[in-house]
């Protein structure tokens, strides 16, 4: 016969039950984290001179360099000589006279991510008039589990995707990890950044999710962490076992473990949803059940009073108020209700346990 060694005292019950094996091979710590990209340094860039736009970039969310141009705005004469009447095209006449009158180019002093394009072709605009919005940097922002902030440190690398794209996957490192503040009710977890770069980034307000791999150890004899319980501090595990004589009380084992190995008992009030091994036969433990005749009554349940009546009409008169039997002149009554019968002509079940 073949059972399981169980590790008692769950504090839930089994939601899935099944059968695994312990395998041997490399063991990788990983931490499952997630969060939102958020924006940093966030500037507007405004125009210098007064002008037209011209040549805007149509649509925001791309980087940017102190070289890349978002747009132009052409200066009062240039817009004048483009507007006037002549036969020459515009564009002819925009490259002549751009070495005269340069137009100014719309861009970030620096490396940036533009997030909005308020400037449109066409537009005249005065000085100091708002054309984009910008941010220096994207970082992402991510949660740690309080049981996984012992494994983060800073430099470690971020595997991360797009929750709605995750066969598209990037990497970063871990920065500015902190734990949250103390408290008495819930235990604290951690948050962490992640800068963001050209190559290596997500749009603002994305949320995503992720892994750091913490630990990575070869040839280790592994098991699935939620087949293993803890209690007071030791940890059991539930392997399969085979069985030999099985009474109430004590089952014989034939083969999975050894002579003083530790065990757990299972406590059947805390996890009702495991199966124990039981003697053949029995689904359950024998439940103590008091005969009929001496189970305890309630306090004057049962008793008849003195000189009632007893036979057939009684059990009438447990069940409730006995009706009246009509007679005929010729009808003779089979069981005559007399009070003086003898207690020994009752029915049995009548009888009071002494």
């Amino acid at each position: 016969m073949l059972g399981l060694i169980l590790i008692p005292l769950l504090s839930v019950p089994l939601a899935a039950q099944g059968v695994g094996q312990a395998k041997r091979g490399t063991l990788r710590v990983l931490i499952h984290t997630g969060g939102t990209v958020r924006t940093e340094d966030v500037f507007q860039i405004s125009s210098s001179i007064e002008g037209r736009v011209e040549e805007v970039r149509p649509k925001p969310y791309f980087w940017a360099t102190g070289r890349t141009a978002i747009g132009y705005v052409l200066n009062q004469e240039l817009s004048a000589l483009m507007d006037s009447r002549q036969t020459t095209p515009s564009q002819i006449l925009e490259e002549r006279w751009q070495r005269m009158y340069k137009p100014t180019p719309i861009r970030c002093p620096g490396t940036c991510f533009v997030l909005k394009i308020f400037a449109r072709p066409t537009k005249w605009v005065k000085p100091g008039a708002l054309l984009a919005e910008a941010a220096s940097r994207l970082r992402l922002v991510g949660r740690v589990r309080p049981g996984d902030t012992h494994w983060i440190r800073d430099g470690q690398i971020l595997t991360f995707w797009a929750k709605n794209d995750p066969k598209k996957r990037l990497q970063g490192r871990v920065e500015q990890f902190k734990l949250d503040v103390q408290g008495e009710l819930i235990e604290p977890g951690g948050t962490f950044t992640c800068l963001l770069d050209e190559r290596h980034y997500l749009e603002p307000e994305t949320e995503w999710e992720g892994e750091i791999t913490a630990l990575v150890r070869k040839d280790v004899l592994r098991v699935p962490t939620e087949a293993l319980i803890s209690f007071n501090g030791e940890t059991f595990l539930p392997v399969r076992v085979s069985t030999g004589i099985t009474t109430y009380d004590e089952t014989e084992i034939s083969s999975g473990i050894t002579e003083r190995s530790r065990f757990l008992i299972l406590s059947t009030a805390s996890v009702s949803s495991v199966g124990f091994h039981r003697p053949s036969g029995t689904a359950r433990p024998p439940e103590a059940v008091l005969p009929e005749d001496t189970a305890p009554r309630a306090r004057g349940a049962g008793r008849q009073p003195q000189g009632a009546p007893v036979g057939p009409g009684t059990r009438d008169n447990e069940r409730g108020a006995a009706r009246p039997k009509k007679s005929t002149p010729s009808q003779i009554d089979a069981f005559p209700e007399d009070s003086e019968v003898s207690r020994d002509e009752r029915y049995p079940s009548d009888i009071d346990a002494d």
